[in-house]
């Protein structure tokens, strides 16, 4: 009995160990995501510190900055002309809803268009919109990247360019041509610092952190691009192919991004729209991993508690099939010769043999001779038939103390009777089984 109990136990602990298990795996890989989300973040931004160029909101001025190419020769540009003053003119097609938005600032744009355009003699546009474009043309690329911080936007990166050249108007002529100024401007970009970034400027270093960043990456997440970000830069777009919205012409096109200049040149620069990268999970990772260990800890679980189970499920099995054995089974078991082999015993063997032949040859219904064979099989082999498990179980079944509650005084007497010949050390098989019998009418 106790052995079932155990059993019962053994099964329901598994089980519940099993459901456990789940909770712990699930709780250990979502501190398991956290932390590595946490990481990689934090490792992400230190690469960023000193990034910042100081100002409340952020521009094309934060961020890193190194050189995508420079030094080209600045080719296929061709003089344009200077555009109007009018602000109108400047935002010819823009939707009239727009344009009423825009009339507020016509002060500020006329101021504008002095600034950009009222010293200059001539103006040239680089590359841009050239029947053969070519970006090489444009004679120097600077890539920025920065540090955004949100996860489907922690990465930023573009390129400033430049995509105008103007020449003033000097007393004395200018002498200075479109290839001169834009290789200037680069020299000023990434060495002067009035440049707003050249101190964040480095060769090379693009490549670098990128690096650097993908070595972030771990088990569970890693760095991508966001193809499905949808936010652009709201600045005025320098190419708007015919029939093509203002606003689409923003979304797609680089921006005007301010100017270089000096006494006898003005380089306009642009920037190109932002590409975003985002922290990606994978998934597939975080399904295997817990697999891994649901399975892992689920089979070493299983295999710890089957090496108690078994064995006890087995014992179990085999006393309950001692138990239910007739007479006539269980003389056949004990007399069986091959149990006196191991610590051998000639004189035993010879009976047990004789007793055995005799067994196989009677009828098994045969009360009277098997009584006989087990009176014989006590005195010559020395054996008892009596299974001491089964005589406990009996004991424990008609102990008076399980009748008290209820009380049932008729009850209280026969237990007792059958305890009492349960307890006799002298008990023999067949007063067990009458005991077992009786037990029947409790």
């Amino acid at each position: 009995m106790k052995r079932k109990k155990i059993l019962f136990s053994l099964w329901g602990l598994w089980f519940c160990l099993l459901i456990a298990m789940v909770f712990c795996v699930n709780f250990y890989i979502d501190k398991k995501r956290i932390k590595l989300r946490s990481e990689l973040i934090e490792n992400i931004e230190s690469l960023f510190d000193g990034q910042s160029s100081g100002s409340v909101f952020v521009t094309n001025d934060d961020g890193f900055f190194d050189e995508a190419f420079s030094g080209f020769p600045v080719r296929h540009y061709k003089k344009i002309a200077i555009p109007s003053r009018s602000s109108k003119e400047v935002f010819k097609g823009i939707d009239s809803k727009m344009r009423k938005e825009l009339a507020k600032y016509d002060e500020k744009i006329d101021d504008d268009w002095k600034q950009s355009y009222g010293d200059l003699a001539s103006l040239y546009e680089l590359n841009w919109g050239d029947e053969y474009p070519n970006e090489n043309d444009e004679g120097w690329n600077i890539i920025r990247i920065h540090y955004g911080g949100a996860d489907d936007d922690i990465i930023q990166t573009n390129v400033i360019f430049p995509y105008k050249v103007g020449l003033k108007k000097t007393e004395w002529g200018n002498y200075y041509t479109v290839e001169q100024a834009v290789n200037e401007a680069f020299e000023f970009y990434t060495t002067d610092a009035k440049s707003g970034f050249s101190n964040r400027y480095q060769k090379g270093s693009n490549s670098r952190i990128w690096s650097k960043i993908y070595d972030c990456n771990n088990e569970y997440f890693s760095i991508v691009k966001n193809e499905k970000y949808g936010g652009w830069t709201a600045g005025i777009p320098i190419y708007r192919p015919k029939n093509m919205s203002y606003e689409k012409a923003q979304r797609l096109y680089p921006y005007e991004n301010g100017w270089m200049h000096n006494g006898f040149y003005r380089v306009f620069i642009a920037a190109t729209q932002t590409t975003h990268y985002m922290i990606e999970e994978n998934e597939i990772a975080v399904t295997a991993d817990r697999k891994k260990l649901l399975i892992g800890w689920g089979i070493s679980i299983t295999i710890l508690f089957m090496l108690l189970i078994i064995p006890l499920t087995i014992k179990e099995r085999k006393a309950n099939k001692i138990k239910a054995e007739t007479l006539y089974q269980r003389l056949l078991r004990l007399c069986n010769p091959k149990n006196f082999i191991k610590e051998y015993d000639k004189d035993k063997i010879d009976k047990a043999n004789k007793l055995y032949q005799t067994l196989l040859n009677m009828n098994s219904d045969d009360k009277d001779a098997l009584m006989q064979m087990q009176s014989m099989a006590v005195s010559e082999l020395g054996i008892s038939l009596i299974d001491k498990e089964e005589l406990d179980e009996l004991k424990q079944k008609v102990n008076p103390k399980n009748f008290m509650q209820p009380y049932d005084a008729e009850k209280v007497s026969l237990a007792n009777e059958l305890y009492s010949i349960l307890s006799d050390e002298n008990i023999d098989y067949v007063k067990m089984m009458e005991v077992k019998e009786k037990l029947k009418t409790l």
